[in-house]
């Protein structure tokens, strides 16, 4: 069995409940309210069967990737690479915990999270939520290898396209913010403004009736 391979079973189970995961982080961006529905009402999304689907799709596209040669998918800088699949990460310092798709470290010792996205891009852009959702596995990934992340990747599966963007500081300093706010919104209680007019809603989140009856 690889290394790649051991990391991916790595429980997860002892994370502790007040720990934010990097999924709310991706809720709060796209909107506040999917935390307090998550975290606060612990209420059960309610997904089509095509969604459904989708996440297992997901995951095992994530596995195939395990079974390229090197990392030239994505630039032939990457030769000789390794790539480390579904990794398991905690931050005690931000209170954060999440599990990255795929960290690809070069032969320099660079380490660059990706996340694999079975659903259409915006218009050839990385969706917000999706860009922070890297950001944040970046933090993760710098408390954890002690390195500093400056790029990512988001794949997005069905258009075989993938996309690459900065990571800044700047982006680095909201993801923490957001932190802050997550936990304020567990522990008050608080349910936070719509963010999307509820006519322009498609639902997609899960929680379209929930959110209706607030």
């Amino acid at each position: 069995m690889s290394g790649a391979e051991k990391r991916q079973s790595l429980p997860i189970s002892d994370v502790a409940e007040p720990l934010v995961s990097v999924t709310d982080v991706k809720h709060y961006v796209y909107c506040p309210r999917l935390v307090y529905f998550d975290r606060v009402l612990h209420a059960q999304p309610v997904f089509g069967s095509q969604q459904e689907e989708s996440q297992e799709l997901h995951i095992e596209y994530v596995r195939k990737e395990l079974r390229r040669k090197d990392a030239v998918y994505y630039s032939p800088e990457f030769v000789g690479a390794e790539k480390l699949l579904f990794v398991p990460l905690v931050s005690k310092s931000l209170q954060l915990q999440g599990v990255v798709d795929c960290i690809i470290k070069t032969v320099k010792g660079e380490y660059i999270p990706v996340e694999y996205k079975n659903m259409n891009s915006d218009k050839g852009k990385a969706y917000m939520d999706h860009k922070y959702q890297l950001v944040a596995y970046a933090l993760l990934m710098e408390e954890n290898f002690g390195t500093v992340v400056k790029r990512g990747f988001v794949n997005y599966v069905p258009e075989q396209l993938i996309l690459k963007f900065e990571i800044t500081p700047s982006m680095k300093s909201y993801v923490k913010r957001v932190v802050g706010h997550i936990k304020r919104i567990i522990r008050e209680e608080m349910l936070p403004p719509i963010r999307v007019a509820q006519n322009k809603c498609q639902g997609g989140c899960g929680h379209k009736q929930t959110c209706q009856q607030n």
